[in-house]
C-alpha cells in the first residue's frame, strides 16, 4: 500500500477437482510466532535503508533528484507518482500464486529481492552515454519492473503478517516495528543526503547517486537473508474457481468494500500532490539534498515517539477516533511548503514536525484496518483488489497533478493573502480534498 506524506522523506491453473482436500497444516508454536515477529522488526529496519533511499514506497528526495538529473520535467515527475500502479496490477499475480501454492515466504523473498536489485542497473544509467531521452525511457521502464516485483512482495507480505501478528497486538506491534524502521530511515536518509551533497560539490552528482543506490542494493541482500529465516503461518492451497470469483468475491463483503472505497478516495486526494513535494523543494525552494533529507529526519524522529503511541491508542480506543483525528491533522501540512521561501523555511520545519505526529496514525491505521477487513478466506485476492483500486486512484491523481503542474509552470494565482504559483497549486488542491475526506473517514469507520 502506497503511503503519502507531506515531507521528503514492503502457473497455469489446474481444473482437477477430484483430488482429495489437503490436511490442515500445523499452526505455528507461540515461540515461532514470537521469533517471526522479532525477525520482522529487524528485517523492516534493513529493508527501510533500501526503501528510504530509492523511494520504493512513496517516493524519496533521491528518486525525484535522480529523475531530474536524467532530465525529467514536471509531467514526468508526476509519472513517478503514477508508476507504483504497476505494482498494484502485479499483486493479482501474487494473490494467485499464494492461493495455488500457499508459499508466501517464497513470493516475498524472490520478488522483493529481484525488484530491489533493479537498482543495481538503474544506478549505471548516467554513465551509459545514451541520449537523455533514452536514459529517461529506460529509467521509467526499469522502475516499472521494480514496482511490479515489489507489488508482488507487498501483497504476500501483508497476507503473511495478517496471520502472524495477533489481531489484538497489531496496533502496538506495528507501532514498535515502524519506530525501528523510522530510526533506520532517519539515519540512512540523512547520511545519503550528506554523501550526495559532498559529491555534488565536487561536480560528481552521478557518482554520488551510484554510491547511495549501491548501499541500497546491499541492504536488499541483508533484508532477503532475514526474510528467508522468518517463520510463516501455514495456509492451505485453495481450488481455482475461475477469474470472476477470484476478482469479485472479496467485494461482496460490505465492510471490506466500503473501506476500499474510502482508501481509494484518500489515494485520490493525496496522490495529486504527493510526487511533487520533493521536486518543489529542490527547484522552487532551492534546498540542498541534505537539508531536504533533514526534514524527513525530523519527521521520522517525531514519529519515533508517536508511532507506538498511536498504535496503543488504536488498540485501546479504536480506529475510528484515532485515524479520523490524524486525517484532520494532515489538512494544514502542505501550507508549510506554500509559505516557505528560499530564505525562510521555518514553515517547512513545522510541517516536518507535525507530519511525524499525524501521518503515523493514518498510515498505520489504514494498514491495520486492511488486515482486519480483508476477508480471511480470500485475503490475498482482497488485498490485491484493494491495492488495485487505491493504486488506480493514485495513478489518476498523479497524472492529473503532473498535467496541472506542467500547465501551472510560470503561473501565479492569488488566493486571498497567498500568492500560489506552479506546483504549489497542487498543495492547495490536496488540502481541500483532505477536508472532504475527514467526514468520509468518520462515517465509514463507524461500520
Amino acid at each position: 500500500m502506497t503511503s503519502h506524506t507531506d515531507v521528503a522523506g514492503p502457473a497455469a491453473a489446474t481444473t482437477d477437482h477430484t483430488a482429495p482436500a489437503p490436511s490442515t497444516p500445523r499452526s505455528l508454536l507461540p515461540s515461532e510466532v514470537q521469533r517471526g515477529l522479532t525477525i520482522s522488526i529487524w528485517e523492516g529496519a534493513i529493508a527501510n535503508i533500501h526503501i528510504s533511499i530509492t523511494g520504493a514506497i512513496g517516493g524519496s528526495v533521491f528518486l525525484s533528484g535522480f529523475a531530474l538529473l536524467l532530465g525529467a520535467n514536471n509531467f514526468q515527475i508526476g509519472l513517478l507518482g503514477a508508476l507504483p500502479f504497476i505494482g498494484q496490477l502485479f499483486q493479482f499475480l501474487s494473490a494467485y500464486l499464494e492461493a495455488r501454492f500457499a508459499n508466501r515466504r517464497a513470493i516475498v523473498l524472490y520478488s522483493a529481492l529481484a525488484g530491489r536489485l533493479v537498482w543495481a542497473f538503474l544506478l549505471c544509467l548516467p554513465f551509459t552515454g545514451w541520449p537523455a531521452a533514452w536514459q529517461l525511457t529506460v529509467f521509467f521502464i526499469a522502475l516499472g519492473f521494480s514496482y511490479g516485483l515489489n507489488g508482488m512482495a507487498g501483497n504476500a507480505w501483508m497476507s503473511w503478517m495478517s496471520d502472524l501478528v495477533p489481531p489484538n497486538r497489531r496496533g502496538s506491534y506495528f507501532g514498535i516495528r515502524n519506530t525501528v524502521a523510522g530510526i533506520s530511515a532517519m539515519v540512512s536518509v540523512y547520511a545519503a543526503g550528506l554523501v550526495l551533497d559532498r559529491f555534488r560539490a565536487d561536480g560528481a552528482t552521478a557518482q554520488g547517486y551510484a554510491v547511495i543506490f549501491g548501499v541500497a542494493v546491499l541492504a536488499a541482500f541483508g533484508a532477503a537473508l532475514l526474510i528467508a529465516r522468518q517463520p510463516e503461518p501455514p495456509i492451505t492451497p485453495r481450488p481455482w474457481n475461475g477469474v470472476s470469483a477470484f476478482l469479485f468475491d472479496p467485494l461482496r463483503d460490505a465492510s471490506f468494500r466500503n473501506f476500499t472505497g474510502l482508501a481509494t478516495g484518500w489515494a485520490l486526494v493525496t496522490g495529486i500532490a504527493a510526487p511533487f513535494f520533493n521536486a518543489y523543494g529542490l527547484t522552487a525552494l532551492r534546498l540542498d539534498f541534505s537539508l531536504l533529507a533533514l526534514t524527513g529526519v525530523v519527521t521520522n524522529a517525531v514519529a519515533l515517539f508517536f508511532s507506538p503511541l498511536v498504535g496503543w491508542l488504536m488498540d485501546r480506543y479504536g480506529y475510528r477516533l484515532v485515524v479520523t483525528a490524524c486525517v484532520l491533522g494532515t489538512i494544514p501540512l502542505p501550507l508549510g511548503w506554500i509559505l516557505s521561501t528560499p530564505d525562510n523555511i521555518v514553515p517547512l520545519w513545522l510541517t516536518a514536525i507535525f507530519s511525524g505526529v499525524f501521518w503515523p496514525g493514518v498510515n498505520q491505521g489504514l494498514g491495520n484496518l486492511l488486515m482486519g477487513r480483508a476477508p480471511a478466506e480470500q485475503r490475498g485476492a482482497a488485498m490485491a483488489i484493494f491495492s488495485l483500486l487505491t493504486g488506480l486512484g493514485t495513478l489518476l491523481a498523479s497524472l492529473a497533478g503532473g498535467a496541472i503542474g506542467q500547465a501551472m509552470t510560470g503561473v501565479t494565482i492569488a488566493l486571498g493573502p497567498l500568492a500560489v504559483s506552479g506546483l504549489a497549486m497542487l498543495f492547495v488542491l490536496t488540502m481541500l480534498g483532505r477536508m472532504v475526506m475527514v467526514g468520509a473517514f468518520w462515517r465509514v469507520l463507524e461500520s
